[in-house]
């Protein structure tokens, strides 16, 4: 009977448990933010002004409490398992990498969307008054400052945000898996003609 060599360090429990908060936060992470502008965002826009308005600002306001903290979860988890990678290994540059991308949701946020977060939110103070099914009341705003507009401008913006945290959970799954050649299965191949039992 020849057996097959196999090679593969287990990790400890507290880093599989690491590994499976990071990368399940910065999923979750990506595909929240992401699902705004390709499900939620289409149906806003159906929706009369005032009441677009004051849908987002509930989305705005929820995910501001949710993103920031589970974006510095994932980035803590990440440079946590870099710290446990020996520096020259493509782990410890693939975990590195991982825990800068994914909180760079925040300076995108900052730099990138305050301009049309900031029009949108004053879109919701200047509506909240008025009728939530009144679909005239934008009637003389201008070309590219309406409700509907500036969501969809933010949509766009916000769809290139959930890429950040996609592209860290790919980076750090592929530091996982990277590291395992064949996992201990106990794997044996039997030859001649006792192989059939």
């Amino acid at each position: 009977m020849n057996s097959i060599p196999v090679s593969a360090t287990r990790p400890t429990t507290g880093i599989r448990i690491a590994q499976v908060v990071g990368l399940t936060s910065a999923a979750y992470l990506a595909g929240a933010i992401g699902s705004i502008s390709w499900q939620s965002v289409p149906a806003l826009l159906d929706a009369p002004a005032p009441l677009l308005a004051k849908q987002w600002k509930k989305i705005f306001d929820q995910g501001k409490v949710v993103a920031p903290p589970m974006a510095a979860i994932s980035s803590a988890i990440f440079g946590y398992l870099a710290y446990r990678e020996p520096t020259a290994s493509s782990g410890f540059k693939l975990y590195t990498f991982a825990a800068i991308v994914v909180p760079s949701i925040i300076p995108y946020t900052i730099f990138l969307m305050s301009g049309i977060n900031n029009k949108l939110q004053e879109k919701a103070r200047s509506l909240a008054n008025a009728s939530l099914t009144d679909t005239a009341v934008e009637s003389g705003v201008a070309q590219g400052e309406t409700a509907h507009e500036l969501l969809d401008k933010w949509a766009t913006l916000n769809l290139g945000r959930s890429f950040l945290p996609l592209i860290g959970t790919l980076a750090a799954g592929w530091a996982i898996v990277d590291k395992f050649e064949v996992l201990g299965l106990g794997a044996v191949l039997k030859t001649g003609a006792n192989r059939m039992g």
